[in-house]
């Protein structure tokens, strides 16, 4: 919430007791209406453009421990109060804990903290396009909304390395990254989404060997059950994350991506489907009906499968349709030369046929001369 200006405090205009020595002092006179120019107020703090585009206001309120500033990827607990410009209130937090630059909060907000010092109170206001943007946050905040922080920066730790943690903390983590990529999914920040997602997976990788190291503190037994769990998180993360790749037309990630999802579950209908999705914007429309009718096998019912196996149906018989027609202008012009050819042809054969019939005819001639020259 912004900070009002302090009102003079007209108390702070009157000369004190030892201004009132000093002049007696030095013999000073002056006329009873004659006053002292009054004391400077404390001034109130500025609002400095931390972005230099007006995207992020911060104004200090208090000043917190010098060269304190968190670093990435530190656990951050912070207090803070969020309104709008107009002081509607929206929701206040104590102890919120988050991971800088994890894509956890809004950016102007992860910005900011990441210049806060340790114990620094301040007021931020951020404008909508590193806020919540044109979609708001609905029903309390209206899109296009700018939004202002009151908050304390309480404390930071250091990031918890996944490899110490119990399994129970890392599907825990790992799932709270998923879902926070789900809700920038949700809001298509594509970019951010994926930034979660890989995040989450950092989390919830394969874990090797029995049980952890037995001196540690979190060590626990590691059953077949517990890691099933941990795998089916990662395949959700994968499969949600093909999702967001495909929505940036980034296909061989995205086929990387459920290519670790089908390994495991091969039967897997978002995958498939997802997968034809792929090969169909790579025009590879076989592989695209390949694929949903694998689906189609394992969800009969399913609306969207079917939906799209007649969408590439048709576009493979036009495509048909198409290769037909480019054949035909392509070999169309050699007909009319096959056809010239055989009219020569044939010329060739009349002429040929007419020659022999005359050589016959003058060989006939020459016969009936030369009998009747022998009997004349």
């Amino acid at each position: 919430m912004a900070i009002d200006k302090a009102e003079t405090d007209p108390s702070k205009n009157s000369p004190s007791d030892t201004d009132v020595e000093e002049k007696s002092a030095q013999n000073i006179t002056s006329d009873d209406s004659a006053s002292p120019p009054p004391e400077k107020s404390d001034e109130e703090p500025e609002w400095v453009d931390l972005l230099g585009s007006g995207s992020i206001l911060k104004k200090i309120t208090k000043e917190g421990q010098p060269d304190t500033k968190p670093q990435r990827l530190q656990k951050c607990v912070l207090n803070y109060e969020l309104t709008l410009t107009d002081g509607t209130f929206i929701e206040k937090k104590d102890n919120f804990e988050i991971q800088l630059g994890d894509c956890e909060v809004i950016q102007g907000l992860d910005v900011a903290i990441g210049l806060m010092n340790m114990s620094e109170k301040c007021t931020l206001k951020i404008e909508p396009r590193l806020a919540f943007g044109t979609i708001g946050l609905p029903p309390k905040i209206p899109p296009n909304s700018t939004v202002v922080y009151d908050i304390e920066l309480v404390a930071a730790n250091l990031e918890d390395d996944p490899e110490t943690l119990t399994l129970l903390e890392r599907k825990l983590q790992g799932n709270k990254k998923r879902e926070r990529g789900n809700w920038w999914y949700g809001r298509g920040e594509n970019t951010l989404a994926i930034q979660c997602y890989r995040r989450a997976l950092d989390y919830l990788d394969e874990v090797e060997g029995g049980i952890t190291d037995p001196s540690k503190s979190n060590s626990e037994e590691i059953t077949d059950s517990t890691l099933q769990n941990l795998l089916e998180d990662r395949i959700s993360v994968c499969n949600n994350m093909a999702a967001a790749q495909i929505k940036l037309e980034l296909y061989d990630a995205a086929l990387n991506s459920l290519q670790t999802v089908l390994r495991c579950q091969p039967n897997n209908v978002k995958a498939l489907f997802r997968k034809a999705k792929v090969h169909k914007a790579k025009n590879d429309l076989n592989a695209a009906l390949k694929c949903l009718k694998k689906a189609d096998e394992v969800s009969p019912s399913n609306s969207d499968v079917q939906k799209e196996m007649a969408s590439i149906t048709k576009l493979i018989q036009k495509q048909k349709v198409s290769e037909r027609e480019l054949a035909k202008r392509m070999f169309g012009d050699k007909k009319p030369a096959a056809k010239e050819v055989k009219s020569h042809d044939s010329k060739n054969n009349i002429l040929v046929w007419s020659a022999t019939l005359a050589a016959s005819f003058a060989i006939g001639l020459v016969g009936v001369a030369a009998y009747r020259l022998k009997f004349a």
